[in-house]
């Protein structure tokens, strides 16, 4: 019962890290609250664990105010943010070929997406004087991305925003905590995508591109939801109570044998 009675939002609930989260949150004892552009699978997982879910653009800020007034109205207060929802854009338009809507497209999910959620739930944080806001970014913020410029440009303004919230929520004595994590090869479907993509960009299979990317992981493997589900729980409970502005790696030490 590590987060035992917190009223936890999860965007980007309905699959991958944000349903691992989801669901090792409220085995946790939280109370949690999903949201997804995917209706379906949010609501067959808020029911499996006795939460509520609602549908929710994280790119719409109108969206953001309806969202954080009901849980509030519901709940009383909002003590967990974990913004999982993000895209990876497409990795065919490469470098100076991208396109400008697929800019805009993930640059508005990605990073509008995160000022949105900090910008609509600190401030109801404030109020209470406590809460924690979990950014999900990516490894790939540390690193050139010529093969992704949107994708790595939006996580590296994510790690930005997370640093930035994090002295605004400790202002005036509050103690409402900001952090990102930084996933790396992880078991999800962005990343199947990804590799089917990169596959077929150097005309190899989707296994073949796997087993390259993980080669150069020190752990040699793919991360699982789970594993960074747990770094989740770890920054929503109480035990992270002085860890504010920082950020996670959870790349099985691939941004180590990359830092050259």
């Amino acid at each position: 019962m590590r987060v035992k009675d917190k009223v936890v939002i999860i965007t980007g609930g309905a699959g991958g890290i944000g349903a691992a989260s989801a669901r090792l949150l409220a085995l946790e004892g939280a109370k949690i609250i999903l949201t997804d552009v995917s209706e379906r699978a949010g609501q067959a997982l808020a029911a499996e664990m006795e939460g509520e879910f609602f549908s929710h653009d994280v790119s719409v800020l109108s969206d953001w105010e309806q969202i954080t007034e009901e849980v509030i109205s519901r709940y009383g207060c909002i003590d967990v943010l974990v913004n999982c929802a993000g895209i990876e854009g497409s990795l065919k338009n490469k470098g100076l070929a991208t396109s400008i809507q697929d800019w805009h497209r993930v640059m508005a999910i990605n990073l509008d997406g995160s000022f949105f959620a900090c910008m609509s739930v600190m401030p109801r944080m404030l109020k209470k004087g406590t809460g924690s806001i979990i950014l999900l970014s990516s490894i790939v913020a540390y690193m050139a991305t010529p093969s992704a410029l949107a994708y790595g440009v939006s996580k590296a303004g994510v790690q930005q925003l997370g640093r930035s919230f994090s002295l605004i929520g400790a202002r005036k004595g509050a103690r409402v905590r900001c952090n990102t994590i930084h996933p790396g090869v992880i078991e999800t479907r962005m990343t199947d995508e990804i590799l089917e993509e990169l596959g077929a960009g150097a005309s190899i299979s989707a296994s073949e591109a796997e087993a390259l990317m993980v080669s150069v992981v020190p752990l040699k493997r793919r991360g699982s939801p789970l594993d960074v589900a747990s770094m989740v729980l770890f920054l929503a409970s109480d035990e992270s109570s002085y860890v504010t502005g920082s950020d996670f790696k959870v790349d099985g030490g691939w941004l180590v044998r990359n830092a050259g």
